[in-house]
C-alpha cells in the first residue's frame, strides 16, 4: 500500500491536469494571485509533516465517499463544459478531499483534509469581495481623514480633496492582504495547534490585522500626497509600502499573538497532526482489498478521458461550421464588407465578420458575427477578455432586454439592447446582440453556459455573437442631449423580419 502513496502523485496530476494548469496560470498571471505558489508549497510542507500518520492509513473503503467523489466528478465535467473556473478549482479540492476519503475511509479527511483546503486561499474566489472591502475601506479612511483634519469630499470609491482625487479601486480593496494574512493564520494552526477554536481565532484576528493594515496604507498614501501637494511618488507606487506595512501592522504582531495562543502540550509531536492515530491493527482482507482504490482512480480519470474521447468529433463539427451574413429581403442591398461604425472588443475570435446593409430609403444597417468554432479557455463567449464594446472608445448609456415585434430565423424573439456613446465626438450607436450556441440562439447567459456545456458534451463547442448596429439620433432637453433611438429599432425590425439565417 505505500507505493500506492506514490502512484498518487501522477494520478492527481494527469486527472486534474486542465484544473492544475488553471492553478499556475491564475497564480502567474494574476497579481492579487502570485501567493498561489506560497500556498501549494505549505500544503505539502503541512502533509510532509503528518507523512507517519498518512502512511499508517489503510485501505477501508467508503461508499459514502465514493458517492460524493462521483458527484463532484460530474459536476467538473459540466464545469469544464461550460467553462466556469472558479466551480472547476474548487471541485478540484474536493474531489482530492473524496478520492482519499473513498480509499482510505475517514482516517484521511482528519489527517490530510486540513491541509488541502489551505488551497481555497489560492482559489479565484476572493475577488468578489473586494466592493465589500472597499466600502469598508473608504469608510474608515474617511474616520482617519477627520482625525487628523484632513478636508475631503467622498463619492462612492473617490476621495476628493483639495489637491486631487484619490479613487480606492480593487486592487486598494485590501484583498491580496486578507488572503496572504488567513492562509499563514491557518498554515501555522495546522502545524502547532490542537484546538480547532484556538486556529478559528487566530484566522479572525489575522483577518482583522489585514484590514487595518490595508487601512493604514490607503490612508498613508492620501495623506502623502495631501502633505506634498500631490508630489510624492507614492500616489503611483505604493506597492513596497503596502508590503511593509503589513509585515509591521500585521505579520509581527500575528507572531506574539500566534505564540500566546500555543497551548502547553501544542508542541508539534510526531507529525503534529493534533489527531489520534488511525488503527492499524484491523488490516484484514477487506482493507487491504484493490477494488476501492481502482474504482475511485478510475472516476478520477474521467475527466480528461471525455474531451479526448469527443476531441475528432468536436474538431470536425469545428472545420465544418462556416457561418455568414444573411442575405437581405427585397429593398435592401449588401452586405458591404468592412463598411462599420462599431465592432466587439473580443479576444482572438475564429469568425470576424461585419457588413453594412443599406434600404431603398438609404437606412443603414451593420450586422457583426464574431465568434468560435471551438471554444476552450480564454476563448469563450462569456469570457471577461470579451467585452460587448472597447471601454476605451466607448461609455454605456443603457442597457436592457427587448422584446420583439416579429420573427425570423435570423434571430431570437428577444435581443439584448445596448446604447453606447463615443468618448470622442460623443455620436450614439444602439446594438441589438443575441448569442449563437451550436444551432440555438438566445440573449440569456445562463442558457450560455448551460446548453454551450450540454452541446460540449456532445462534441459541439460552437459559438458566436450576432449583433446589428445603428446610428441614434441626439435630441437635446434642458440642456442635456439624449439619444433617440426609435427610427433606429424600426430599421432593425424592417431588416430582421425579411432577413435569413
Amino acid at each position: 500500500m505505500r507505493y500506492l502513496w506514490l502512484a498518487s502523485i501522477p494520478l492527481l496530476t494527469v486527472g486534474l491536469w486542465a484544473e492544475w494548469q488553471s492553478f499556475f496560470d491564475l497564480w502567474y498571471n494574476s497579481i492579487i494571485y502570485h501567493h498561489g505558489f506560497l500556498v501549494l508549497g505549505g500544503v505539502f510542507f503541512v502533509l510532509y509533516k503528518r507523512k507517519e500518520s498518512l502512511a499508517a492509513l489503510r485501505v477501508t473503503g467508503s461508499p459514502l465517499g465514493l458517492f460524493f467523489l462521483a458527484g463532484a466528478v460530474v459536476g467538473l465535467i459540466l464545469s469544464q463544459a461550460a467553462d466556469i473556473r472558479v466551480f472547476r478549482l474548487m471541485l478540484a479540492l474536493l474531489i482530492i478531499l473524496f478520492w482519499g476519503w473513498s480509499i482510505w475511509g475517514k482516517g484521511f479527511l482528519s489527517i490530510a483534509g486540513g491541509p488541502i483546503l489551505l488551497l481555497i486561499f489560492a482559489v479565484p474566489i476572493w475577488d468578489d469581495f473586494s466592493p465589500l472591502l472597499q466600502h469598508i475601506t473608504v469608510f474608515f479612511n474617511t474616520i482617519l481623514l477627520q482625525a487628523f483634519d484632513i478636508p475631503a469630499t467622498i463619492h462612492e470609491f473617490y476621495i476628493v480633496l483639495d489637491v486631487g482625487t484619490f479613487l480606492v479601486e480593487n486592487g486598494c480593496s485590501g484583498v491580496r492582504y486578507l488572503m496572504v494574512a488567513l492562509f499563514l493564520a491557518t498554515f501555522y494552526g495546522q502545524l502547532y495547534y490542537r484546538s480547532k477554536t484556538r486556529i478559528l481565532l487566530l484566522v479572525v484576528i489575522a483577518g482583522l490585522l489585514s484590514m487595518v493594515a490595508n487601512w493604514i496604507r490607503v490612508f498613508s498614501i492620501i495623506a502623502a500626497g495631501h502633505y506634498t501637494n500631490m508630489e510624492t511618488s507614492l500616489i503611483e507606487d505604493h506597492e513596497l509600502l503596502g508590503w511593509v506595512i503589513f509585515v509591521i501592522v500585521t505579520l509581527v504582531p500575528l507572531f506574539f499573538i500566534s505564540t500566546w495562543l500555543e497551548q502547553p502540550s501544542s508542541s508539534p509531536t510526531g507529525d503534529g497532526t493534533g489527531q489520534p492515530q488511525p488503527e492499524t491493527e484491523q488490516a484484514d482482507t477487506k482493507s487491504r482489498a484493490i477494488k476501492w482504490p481502482l474504482i475511485a482512480s478510475l472516476l478520477l480519470l474521467v475527466p480528461p478521458l471525455i474531451p479526448a474521447a469527443l476531441d475528432a468529433r468536436t474538431e470536425h463539427m469545428a472545420s465544418s461550421w462556416e457561418p455568414d451574413l444573411p442575405e437581405p429581403d427585397a429593398g435592401w442591398s449588401g452586405p458591404l464588407r468592412h463598411a462599420d461604425f462599431w465592432q466587439p472588443d473580443y479576444s482572438k475570435p475564429d469568425i470576424d465578420l461585419s457588413g453594412m446593409y443599406v434600404s431603398d430609403d438609404l437606412e443603414r444597417v451593420q450586422m457583426q458575427i464574431t465568434g468560435y468554432r471551438r471554444q476552450a479557455q480564454d476563448r469563450e463567449l462569456l469570457g471577461y477578455r470579451n467585452q460587448l464594446f472597447d471601454r476605451k472608445e466607448w461609455k454605456l448609456v443603457s442597457r436592457t432586454t427587448r422584446t420583439r415585434n416579429g420573427s425570423n430565423t435570423a434571430s431570437p424573439d428577444t435581443v439584448s439592447e445596448t446604447v453606447i456613446q463615443k468618448n470622442a465626438g460623443g455620436a450614439y450607436v444602439i446594438l441589438w446582440s443575441w448569442y449563437q450556441i451550436g444551432g440555438q440562439l438566445t440573449t440569456s447567459n445562463i442558457e450560455v453556459k448551460i446548453q454551450g456545456a450540454l452541446n460540449k458534451l456532445q462534441g459541439d463547442a460552437r459559438g458566436a455573437l450576432w449583433a446589428l448596429a445603428g446610428r441614434c439620433e441626439s435630441a437635446s432637453s434642458e440642456g442635456e442631449t439624449t439619444p433617440d433611438c426609435a427610427g433606429q429599432r424600426a430599421t432593425f425590425e424592417r431588416f430582421l423580419n425579411g432577413a435569413q439565417r
